[in-house]
């Protein structure tokens, strides 16, 4: 990393000028090759300090996470910089099996056809670490009347094939034809609601149905929602502004739903909550050891909870 040394510039007279040509003439006529000075009254000159810098990159959900641990890690450790990067869990995936990256961010668990592929191209197993709880909200525009929602119902909103397409399915006093606003297919968080809320059909995994915006953040998809009197939307619950309303979740139609939280996300109380991942390819040494390991210490959870997850403990 490039060090800038900073120099005060003032603004001097034409006796200092004069001064200081003169220094500079004498410097200039000093003999070639001659030594630095050396004696107990020299200075040697400061060694620059070399920054590690550790690559991280992943799961969107995890962007403002990661980016609150690399802030606050540098000020714990000045000569590490962690550069988080997002792009999704699939694509810090594909990052940790060419070598690309230091830390995948993954908010799903890795697969084990990516876990095999990271062992053939690095020749080492993957490592993964727990290091937060996230629930997954579902967001409603706050003019819309319904406050809670089954897993039931979401499969029959969300998968292709399903039955439900407008609100006054859900609840005869809501109106207008469900707007869907979700993730792309490179996330973590698409992955994960589509195999827990689409589920499963005669043994094969069903896909989201046609027409949903697919887009590239979680706070694309809460933004989405709030401008939208009919949408709904899907992210973690982290991403929650006062312009968007979330809906309690029940695993089935009738029982009283849930609502997302810390104490319901680690109980698992929530019907729709998960774990957060960081991975890494073969077991972690030096700098990136002590940053995992600050991580997930009480200062690095305490980042986990300022930035609406859940903490390990």
């Amino acid at each position: 990393m490039k060090q800038t040394n900073r120099v005060n510039r003032g603004a001097f007279q034409g006796a200092m000028t004069v001064v200081g040509a003169a220094l500079l003439l004498a410097a200039c006529g000093k003999q070639e090759g001659a030594a630095p000075a050396t004696g107990a009254g020299a200075t040697p000159p400061a060694a620059p300090k070399k920054v590690v810098e550790i690559r991280a990159k992943g799961s969107d959900t995890m962007i403002q996470l990661a980016t609150g641990w690399a802030e606050a890690y540098r000020k714990v450790n000045p000569g590490v910089m962690v550069n988080a990067n997002g792009g999704g869990s699939g694509t810090g995936i594909a990052a940790l099996q060419n070598g690309t990256t230091d830390l995948c961010n993954a908010s799903r668990e890795i697969k084990p056809e990516e876990r095999e592929k990271v062992k053939t191209t690095t020749g080492k197993e993957v490592k993964e670490f727990v290091v937060a709880y996230d629930a997954l909200a579902v967001y409603s525009n706050p003019s819309n009347p319904v406050k809670e929602i089954s897993i039931e119902e979401l499969r029959e909103i969300w998968a292709e094939g399903g039955s439900i397409s407008s609100w006054d399915q859900v609840n005869p006093g809501a109106k207008g034809k469900l707007v869907l606003f979700g993730r792309q297919n490179n996330s973590g968080t698409y992955d994960y609601f589509r195999e827990h809320i689409c589920g499963k059909k005669d043994g094969k995994q069903r896909e989201f149905r046609g027409g949903i915006s697919e887009l590239n953040g979680s706070a694309e998809v809460v933004e989405n929602v709030a401008k939208t009197p009919s949408g709904m939307g899907y992210s973690g619950m982290g991403y929650k502004t006062p312009a968007v309303n979330w809906l309690k979740v029940s695993k089935k139609k009738g029982e009283a739903g849930v609502e997302p939280g810390v104490d319901a996300a680690r109980s698992g109380k929530y019907p729709i909550s998960r774990k957060l991942y960081i991975y890494t390819a073969g077991e972690p040494t030096g700098e990136t050891k002590a940053f995992i390991d600050w991580v997930l210490s009480p200062e690095g959870q305490k980042i986990v909870e300022k930035e609406g997850f859940v903490p390990l403990n």
